[in-house]
């Protein structure tokens, strides 16, 4: 009788406490490559999860891994398990990171190879072109071959201006349909299992609506009723309400955050206000939402608010007083609970002028000085960015461009936001950049500059006439055909 009663303790212990640990199952990923390719000893590699920066209260990658060449054969092989709950999208972390799928008890091998420049520029986001082997190896290229095929998705940026909304739509429409029917004959062509395929649809059709969403996050006065009838009930049509996809890919709970603060019409709020403020987007999530989706939206918009010093509310503690009445999810409570207690601790500081101006910088001979040294009789465009940004390195290209045809006219100011002085160096010395007008902000993204023009991502570009008024660049960057207008009427 002693001997049953503790089995059926340690059957109670297991199905409340052992059953998620047994559900999950190894996946063994093996990093293989020759040193001819790479030329290196050694690099860090990691997986990002899905939802990566907003895995709220979880890790947000599995553990990393340190790659070494072994000198004793042709080529080198790392091997790494990692418990996987659940087939899923994932990141391998290599710049902007090759998008790909996490498969539970599943062998990935993959081979790493340098990836490929075309005049200094990278032709992908990313360093290492990534060839996989095994049962899945097509599933693991999917997004790769999406990228070759069409281009990166995740980096494309629309052009649009309020005379060109109909423009914008259509080729939106026409980049999706393109890939839409690249993905049906990649799938067809590697049978491609249904669940794969059905994942990636959603992803690209993620950015599709994000695209059509462009013009509304760049223009306040635009509204929905503006777009043309098919494009409209495109967008009105699609909730991005499904928990089994939104909690296994990228771009759907994207797009989920981006139709809130959008204003899309939803029953219960009435949609004439124009003040995108936190109170009112919450209200829009908590009405709009299955509860899943919902507790985490919420959670990704109170924590942005939170984690920005630049930003304060008084509706803090409503807000997150009425998320804790609804909220089914401790973590996500506990993890907004942490983040406003310091945020009351810290305070709201206020960035002057005077303090960015005074912020340190350090040119390549390690002499330091402050950000108003910049500023001469010229107009001035300080360009920041960073050695590890995909992004920032895709834009050096048209920047130099520019440099040329405004040479003597116009100073262009390199202002990294690399943490070390290695990195920026080697980088400056590959790109070929070896102008004077070289910098290093010290302190980075912590520094009063950095906050005082809320610089919360890269490439970012100040724009400043002859006299140092600041200039606004409209969300353009030098890539774009309107850059160059800007920069124009700054010489009369």
């Amino acid at each position: 009788m002693k001997k049953l009663i503790i089995t059926a303790c340690l059957l109670i212990i297991f199905l409340f406490f052992g059953a998620d640990a047994y559900a999950q199952k190894y996946t063994t990923i093996i990093y293989k490559y020759n040193q001819d390719s790479l030329k290196e000893d050694s690099f860090y590699f990691q997986i990002w999860k899905n939802l990566e920066n907003y895995a709220f209260g979880e890790s947000l990658s599995y553990p990393g891994k340190l790659v070494s060449f072994n000198k004793k054969k042709d080529y080198s092989e790392t091997i790494v398990n990692y418990l996987i709950r659940d087939t899923t999208c994932a990141f391998i972390a290599d710049g902007y990171g090759h998008e790909t799928f996490v498969i539970p008890g599943d062998t990935m091998i993959m081979n790493i190879n340098k990836a490929h420049k075309i005049n200094n520029h990278w032709v992908f986001p990313w360093f290492h072109d990534l060839a996989y082997e095994g049962k899945n190896q097509f599933v693991y290229s999917l997004f790769d071959s999406l990228a070759f095929a069409g281009g990166e998705y995740r980096l494309r940026k629309l052009h649009y201006n309020k005379d060109s909304l109909n423009a914008l739509c259509k080729e939106a429409t026409h980049q999706y349909e393109k890939r839409k029917l690249f993905l049906e004959l990649y799938c067809a062509r590697h049978n491609v299992g249904k669940q794969f395929k059905e994942l990636a649809d959603n992803e690209i059709y993620s950015v599709y609506i994000k695209d059509l969403l462009t013009p509304l996050s760049n223009n306040k006065s635009l509204t929905i009723n503006k777009y043309s009838e098919p494009y409209r009930m495109t967008i009105l049509k699609k909730r991005f309400n499904d928990p089994s996809i939104y909690f296994k890919t990228v771009m759907y709970s994207d797009a989920a955050y981006a139709c809130a603060v959008s204003f899309l019409p939803i029953s219960g709020i009435k949609m004439d206000k124009e003040d995108r403020d936190i109170k009112f987007i919450y209200e829009v999530i908590k009405v709009n939402y299955s509860d899943s989706i919902r507790d985490h939206l919420l959670t990704r918009h109170l924590s942005g608010y939170l984690s920005n010093k630049n930003l304060f509310s008084p509706c803090y503690d409503s807000l997150i007083t009425d998320f804790k009445s609804i909220c089914k999810n401790y973590k996500y409570t506990h993890y907004l609970d942490s983040l406003l207690s310091v945020r009351k601790a810290l305070g709201v500081k206020k960035y002057s002028f005077e303090e960015a101006m005074s912020s340190q910088i350090v040119d390549t001979k390690d002499q330091l000085l402050n950000v108003k040294k910049l500023f001469k009789s010229k107009p001035l465009l300080i360009i920041c960015w960073a050695s590890w940004c995909a992004p920032c390195l895709k834009e050096i290209p048209s920047e130099k461009k520019l440099q040329d045809l405004y040479w003597n006219k116009i100073d262009f100011v390199y202002l990294s936001l690399d943490r070390s002085k290695k990195p920026w160096r080697d980088e400056l010395e590959e790109l070929t950049i070896k102008n004077s007008n070289n910098y290093l902000l010290m302190n980075y993204f912590n520094s009063d500059f950095a906050h005082f023009y809320e610089i919360g991502s890269i490439p970012f570009y100040l724009l400043y006439d002859r006299n140092g008024n600041k200039v606004d660049v409209k969300d353009l960057r030098p890539s774009d055909d309107g850059f160059k207008s800007l920069l124009d009427k700054l010489l009369y």
